[in-house]
């Protein structure tokens, strides 16, 4: 704990007895604790956990003794304050303090206790004016009181890794495919280029087509009630998830909106929304817009020279030796989707139906790290993304899926990422966006993709190491295309045209 009234860094003394203290109120509270859980969902689950008053006033006391003994309270010398008078000056730190200790150790002891292997963080049930709201750790505590007398209780909800055995991982037959540079693939590296150097730009006459951006104001009413309201919301003009609503038609909706009209959009509340008493409601979105933009890739011209190319021929001759210069990145690419489908395949492993909010960032921050390690602009992955968040179902389970398999790979196998690593990788994206380390790596940690990117180090280590230990098989009686890394494909001509529209930094 830290002590209110002193000063000074705490010294190794009193943090090892602030550990000591952690760890005795964990071992009390697994022992003396209630909890219940029961199912809401598959691997969901909710959480009762009740700490009985006895608890709360023991370390109420320690916390008091403690700082009767180091707290400097003036008028009084260090440790003669009385406690009546440190109660008044210090009682809502201390009492603050405690309840985020009582409700950290307490969840986790409840945890142990019902023996759940929990994947990431609770979500606590806290009564709001209009029901329960579902909030993170560092919103609850805000909410969280422990009470003067009598028992602390209080409701979470949380979700379940799921339980499986790995199939046999040596000798994994793999085919080694021959892979084709295409015109199809030239095409796309000089797009992806041009789109990386392009610019967002307002547009000031017509309306929204698909894939530009608007900005509005966007509100979510469920009953005739105003639920959400937020302010110059950047929208792609695409399917989406909004404040976790699934979005089907946005497109739709925005398509051939204009400043200073407004849209309607229908939904249904999810099972896992933020209020309990909403989940499974009609809604509505209404979006305001006030503006709409659109990513106009760098001009032709300006690229070739910008690039030191003289003609369209030169940077296509160019772009394809650098494609066939990656050949063996794009074999060893094919021979991963091959462990990744055996693995797949072969283990069986069950999730839920409709998956939560929280699964499909999980696997949508996993495939925004994969497509940045390839370079793909962020145009295009914002509009993977947002496919990925509405309708490509399948998309999410697999990645899912992999995620845990690989956990357990990486266990079995003894790899581990270090420090080192991670920062190889994140110089490595830097200079395929042209940009500076730490802006990558702080753009990363703001939006949490770091612990993706650990993880998606340490599948590739892993997928190394079975490729080492695989069955090869030569593919060159049955020659395979490698396909472009996007499903639109333009002619060389056709390049001169613009493309998707949707913010991205150009520095």
């Amino acid at each position: 704990m830290d002590i209110p009234g002193a000063t000074g860094v705490p010294d190794r003394e009193a943090l090892q007895k602030a550990e000591q203290e952690s760890e005795r109120l964990h071992e009390e509270l697994k022992k003396e604790i209630k909890s219940e859980a029961r199912d809401i969902g598959l691997l969901r689950k909710e959480l009762r956990i009740t700490v009985p008053a006895k608890i709360i006033t023991d370390h109420m006391d320690h916390n008091y003794a403690e700082l009767m003994h180091d707290a400097f309270v003036p008028g009084f010398r260090k440790g003669r304050a009385p406690r009546r008078l440190i109660e008044k000056r210090f009682g809502a730190e201390v009492r603050q303090s405690l309840t985020s200790s009582v409700v950290a150790q307490s969840f986790f002891a409840a945890v142990e206790n019902q023996s759940l292997d929990v994947l990431g963080d609770p979500l606590f049930s806290i009564p709001v004016d209009s029901g329960t709201k579902l909030m993170d750790i560092d919103e609850a505590l805000q909410h969280l009181k422990l009470p003067e007398a009598g028992d602390f209780s209080y409701v979470c909800e949380l979700e379940l890794k799921p339980k499986f055995e790995l199939p046999e991982l040596k000798g994994i037959p793999i085919k080694t495919p021959q892979v084709e540079v295409t015109d199809a693939m030239v095409d796309e590296q000089v797009l992806q280029r041009r789109k990386i150097r392009g610019r967002v730009e307002p547009v000031s006459a017509g309306t929204a087509e698909k894939d530009d951006m608007v900005i509005a104001d966007v509100t979510l009413t469920v009953d005739g009630q105003e639920v959400k309201r937020e302010e110059n919301v950047t929208i792609g003009v695409r399917p989406a998830r909004l404040e976790g609503i699934a979005l089907h038609t946005l497109d739709q909706v925005l398509t051939g909106v204009a400043p200073g009209e407004t849209r309607t959009a229908e939904c249904t509340i999810p099972d896992d929304f933020e209020r309990s008493d909403l989940r499974g409601k009609p809604g509505q979105f209404t979006f305001k817009v006030h503006e709409l933009k659109r990513l106009v890739p760098e001009a032709l011209p300006e690229f070739l020279k910008a690039w030191g190319f003289d003609d369209e021929a030169e940077a296509r001759r160019s772009f394809r030796q650098e494609l066939e210069t990656e050949h063996e990145q794009l074999v060893e690419r094919a021979k991963k989707a091959q462990v990744e489908q055996y693995l797949l395949e072969r283990t069986t492993l069950d999730l839920p139906q409709d998956f939560s909010t929280r699964q499909t960032e999980r696997a949508v921050l996993r495939r925004v790290v994969e497509l940045q390690q390839r370079g793909m602009p962020m145009t295009d992955i914002e509009a993977n993304i947002d496919e990925l968040r509405t309708s490509a179902k399948g998309q999410v389970a697999n990645g899912l899926k992999l995620g845990f398999i690989f956990e357990k790979v990486a266990e079995q196998l003894e790899v581990n990422v270090t420090d080192e690593e991670v920062n190889t990788e994140i110089a490595r994206i830097a200079r395929l966006y042209n940009r500076r380390f730490d802006r990558i790596r702080d753009e990363l940690q703001a939006r949490g993709s770091l612990d993706q990117l650990v993880e998606q180090i340490r599948q590739n280590k892993c997928v190394d190491q079975l490729l080492a230990q695989a069955m090869l098989e030569d593919a060159s009686a049955e020659p395979a295309k490698a396909k472009a890394p996007r499903r639109r494909r333009k002619s060389a001509k056709a390049l001169e045209g613009s493309g998707p529209a949707h913010p991205e930094e150009n520095r």
